[in-house]
């Protein structure tokens, strides 16, 4: 009998710690999840999803503010195979993506709790350059239909900026030596703050063939918009720095998952 109860007492024990050791896996996946590293690449041109796995929108484009904070997901409702689509502004804290690796490729996939047809009753965005965002009023409209709150202390998101006006732009390096400037080819978005981490910049090669890939600190970067709407990027980095700094693999930038690799190039705005 004693021996029986010294057998349960194991079994249990073992089986304790077995669960203990799911839920802190399951944690861990569950943080890996919720802390994303994901490129604009892979949002913008992806579809979202509602609670019924119906696809209700595609990602035209996604709007940030000079920090890097993005604030709206630009998504085309309506029309019919893309034709007649109007363009409404979903606040990126009303939607979830899970960034997960679907037949060897890794693909953001995105859901919202809102129906189609809510979806399509939404503010729509019919003035050049998105200028309805910039329209206190018209804002608070637009984050009532979607239920975001809006704080009291909320400040103002400031100057707006269109991923798509900035993309293939050309980034001027410290020595501005036009010879080797690089190219913006993509955005790092941190899904757990919906934070632009880091700048991937083209570098090397000739219309796209060739061209090596970089990873900059997205705050290492100067934007500036002229009259026309039109972006300059600029860099105190060097080309010298540009060219022996670590590489990243496109699309999907798996160094940056590493801890090590991501302090390294947070080490290149200090320099």
């Amino acid at each position: 009998m004693r021996k029986q109860r010294f057998l349960y007492g194991c079994v249990a024990a073992i089986t304790a710690l077995s669960l203990a050791s799911v839920g802190q896996a399951f944690e861990k996946s569950e943080a890996k999840t919720q802390n994303a590293l994901v490129p604009t690449s892979k949002i913008v041109g992806s579809y979202i999803y509602n609670a019924g796995d119906e696809s209700i929108a595609s990602v035209d484009d996604i709007v940030m503010n000079a920090k890097g904070e993005v604030q709206y997901l630009i998504v085309g409702v309506g029309g019919v195979a893309g034709l007649g689509q109007s363009q409404v502004a979903v606040p990126c804290k009303a939607v979830k993506c899970s960034y997960t690796t679907v037949d060897g490729e890794r693909e953001c996939r995105m859901t919202m709790s809102m129906t189609q047809e809510k979806l399509n009753q939404a503010p729509k965005l019919e003035q050049e350059n998105h200028a309805e965002l910039m329209d206190n009023n018209w804002v608070a409209r637009n984050r009532s239909h979607f239920s975001i709150d809006s704080p009291s202390n909320e400040k103002s998101a400031g100057k707006l900026i269109a991923y798509s006006n900035v993309n293939d732009v050309t980034v001027q390096t410290g020595n501005n030596d036009e010879t080797t400037n690089g190219q913006l080819d993509d955005f790092v978005v941190d899904t757990a703050d919906h934070k632009v981490k880091f700048a991937v910049i083209g570098i090397g090669g000739a219309l796209g063939i060739g061209e090596n890939y970089v990873a900059v600190p997205f705050n290492a970067l100067r934007m500036t918009e002229n009259e026309n709407q039109e972006y300059t990027i600029s860099t105190n980095i060097t080309s010298q720095k540009l060219k022996s700094a670590p590489k990243v693999t496109s699309p999907d930038y798996p160094e940056l998952e590493s801890e090590d690799f991501r302090a390294i190039v947070d080490k290149m705005k200090k320099q």
